[in-house]
């Protein structure tokens, strides 16, 4: 009779590990993409903020904060090609080198899709890009 029981209890923990497993998977895949969206993020406002510490110095350019940008995706593993950079002198969409020092501004952001840093097949987060923080300073020289 004893063993009867045993094997019982055996076929319900079976039950109960089908029942839970599917939600428990769920539930960490979906950390794991939490993690991830905000691991990319603080690497694109890292990147953002770097280019724009580039561009305000005297002799730097768009293609020089293009590129510092495009290095730092690169080395966090971030596909630089389909990230996209918007860099704005006071406001308005120009050349940094035609800032004048301490009166303009240089600002930078920098975007990717979603699709492009995903770690997980299922989407649990809503949206089509992650955007860093818009960075600002003031041009030095």
């Amino acid at each position: 009779m004893n063993q009867f029981r045993k094997n019982r209890r055996r076929g319900a923990a079976a039950v109960e590990m089908a029942l839970l497993a599917p939600i428990f998977c769920t539930v960490a895949m979906g950390i794991f993409e939490i993690g991830r969206a905000e691991m990319v993020r603080s690497c694109l406002s890292d990147a953002a903020r770097a280019g724009c510490r580039t561009g305000v110095k005297p002799g730097q350019g768009n293609a020089d904060i293009i590129a510092d940008v495009n290095d730092i995706l690169t080395n966090e593993g971030i596909p630089a090609g389909k990230a996209t950079i918007t860099i704005l002198v006071s406001g308005a969409s120009t050349d940094a080198l035609k800032a004048q020092g301490g009166i303009d501004s240089v600002s930078v952001q920098v975007s990717i899709p979603v699709s492009s840093v995903n770690w997980v097949i299922l989407r649990f987060l809503s949206g089509s890009k992650f955007e860093s923080e818009t960075v600002a300073m003031l041009k030095q020289g």
